[in-house]
């Protein structure tokens, strides 16, 4: 047991690695991650420490949230009813992540593991933006090229919307006991804060501005008021200073209806309200729903227009709601939506609002060990609201990076209030 226990420790250091740089070794690493767990789990020593390790109230939420969709599905014509059914499962990848990832060294490897994966990806996509630059300096009509690597674009903006928080949270809160050190550090994480922030600049998601500004706004709060007032000066003046291949797109985060992409979001989400009106309790199956909406979309006079400017042939794209919240509903109803609210809103929240770390730091201030779980403290509130903003135009329950960014949030979150527990018992 002790073999295939290492054997998941360094799998899961692998995993870390592959979440920002092979969607190929995602899915085999997952489920490798998977059978070595399962296969631990016949252990009944195992499953007492599982126990253990693992916060009661993130489990119970958890579980409520993943079965709910099957039962429903269950009940109304069966799991291959509704598509995208196997997406909900994977959320238990956090299991493994607690069970193989149980000491703080490992902890705090795994995290060196993402912020190699997630700085690797950044270089390799500033050689992409380089190598493409002709192209994405010229974009044609609406078509804005965007810079990417290997994820798909938004799920890449998205995923490095949450390693900026991160990064941006241990600059200002972690600190070395020795000057020279802290100077290493904050030089080496100002270098990779720019080159995130160019690499999402140069995508050219809208997004980015709404879930950055308001969890950016809420560390700089944390670590100084009068931060906010520099953040915008820095943005009103950067604006200015911004390429207008890349500042006229941010007006379409206004004029919606003048950009085929936020239009066609405003179609979608019409169509998934029709469509929650027309069965309100437990939702639609797949086929039912694309007849519902492809008639719905045609008595509106829009459905030539969303056919020229989306890939409308795949069940799944003519499905897309581009909204996490609304396509729970159009796939469940409001029975379904009740388990995403108790997981989403209440239990989660209510476990980032148990940690004090940050409230404590006046006993602590000289503890350069404290100041990590600060750090830490305050970057998961401001991912977790990122990722809830990100959720409003993107499908992040049915898309696999984010559901397995979203794991390893959720896991760092469980290990922080353990942490967190045992600091208050001492």
């Amino acid at each position: 047991m002790k073999k295939l226990y290492n054997t998941g420790y360094y799998v899961c250091l692998l995993f870390a690695l592959s979440v920002f740089l092979s969607v190929k070794a995602q899915n085999v690493l997952g489920i490798l991650l998977l059978l070595l767990f399962i296969i631990s789990m016949f252990s009944k020593e195992n499953r007492e420490k599982l126990k253990l390790l693992t916060d009661k109230q993130i489990i119970l939420g958890l579980t409520v949230f993943i079965v709910t969709p099957y039962i429903i599905a269950l009940i109304d014509g069966g799991l291959k009813a509704r598509i995208d059914m196997d997406d909900y499962i994977k959320f238990i990848l956090f299991l493994p992540l607690v069970f193989f990832l149980d000491s703080e060294k490992k902890f705090w490897n795994f995290l060196k593991s993402l912020l190699t994966g997630g700085t690797l990806s950044l270089i390799i996509t500033l050689f992409i933006f380089i190598k493409n630059y002709d192209e994405w300096a010229h974009p044609k009509g609406f078509v804005y090229p965007r810079v990417f690597f290997e994820l798909d674009p938004q799920d890449f903006a998205n995923i490095m919307c949450l390693l900026l928080l991160f990064l941006i949270s241990f600059f200002l809160f972690y600190k070395f006991e020795k000057k020279e050190d802290n100077f290493k550090f904050k030089l080496l994480y100002f270098f990779i804060i720019v080159l995130n922030v160019f690499i999402l600049l140069v995508n050219r998601s809208k997004m980015v501005y709404i879930c950055l500004i308001p969890t950016v706004i809420y560390i700089l709060y944390k670590k100084n008021k009068k931060y906010i007032a520099v953040f915008f000066i820095f943005c009103i003046g950067g604006f200015f200073l911004l390429p207008h291949t890349i500042s006229d797109r941010l007006q379409y985060i206004v004029k919606v209806q003048k950009d085929p992409s936020s239009n066609l979001r405003l179609i979608f989400w019409d169509g998934a309200v029709s469509s929650i009106k027309e069965s309100p309790l437990i939702g639609m199956k797949s086929e039912q729903r694309r007849d519902f909406v492809e008639n719905y979309y045609k008595q509106k006079g829009v459905y030539d227009y969303v056919v020229a400017n989306y890939e409308f042939v795949k069940t799944r794209n003519v499905l897309d709601t581009h909204n996490m919240y609304l396509q729970f509903l159009t796939y469940f109803g409001i029975i379904g939506f009740i388990s995403l609210i108790f997981f989403f809103f209440f239990i989660i929240p209510k476990r980032l609002l148990s940690i004090s770390f940050y409230k404590n730091r006046e006993k602590n201030e000289k503890s350069s060990e404290y100041s990590k779980f600060i750090a830490l403290e305050i970057a998961l509130k401001a991912s977790y609201a990122c990722y809830l903003i990100q959720g409003l135009t993107e499908i992040n329950l049915n898309n696999k990076s984010i559901i397995l960014a979203f794991s390893v949030l959720i896991y760092i979150l469980n290990f922080v209030i353990h942490k967190n527990f045992k600091m208050k018992l001492n």
